[in-house]
């Protein structure tokens, strides 16, 4: 199958649409994978709680904040994986036509990735009566970020 890349005179030298796709790629490689280490971490950090009996994370009036923390764990863990796969969709599919609404996805679905977990976080640090806390509100912005990014991102696979 054909390459979609651009040839260059002098093969040594990579062209900007390359260069370009491999940028991309690392910028979300990085950004995933540091998502990723910091998600587990964060996962075992709860473990810990839980294998410590910590009364104010197991207490049965605290149960939204391990709901809320446990939603943070698994929305930043499964963000920066979608971080990774939108680097892999940009390097695979070469910037090219659709670079545009590929870096419109990268902005969208970062803000997405930093505003769904920490919005869970937050609404879990101080819970009014088995509600979560201000926080919260964060969630459903970070939310149509995320699926805005995946529009974009979906529009570029199209390009």
């Amino acid at each position: 199958m054909p390459s979609k890349r651009k040839e260059t005179s002098n093969p040594g030298q990579k062209d900007s649409t390359s260069s370009s796709s491999a940028s991309f790629a690392r910028k979300h490689f990085t950004l995933g994978w540091a998502g990723i280490c910091l998600f587990i971490t964060m996962g075992i950090f709860l473990e810990a709680l839980h294998a410590m009996k910590i009364s104010w994370y197991l207490g049965p009036e605290y149960s939204a904040r391990r709901l809320m923390w446990t939603l943070a764990h698994v929305h930043g863990t499964l963000f920066s994986i979608l971080l990774v796969v939108l680097g892999f969709t940009g390097e695979k599919l070469g910037m090219g036509r659709g670079e545009i609404k590929f870096q419109r996805a990268s902005r969208f679905m970062q803000t997405g990735w930093v505003l769904v977990p920490a919005g869970f976080f937050l609404g879990g640090v101080q819970i009014f009566g088995g509600d979560p806390g201000w926080g919260i509100f964060l969630v459903p912005i970070g939310a149509m970020a995320m699926l805005i990014g995946a529009f974009y991102a979906f529009s570029g696979c199209r390009s």
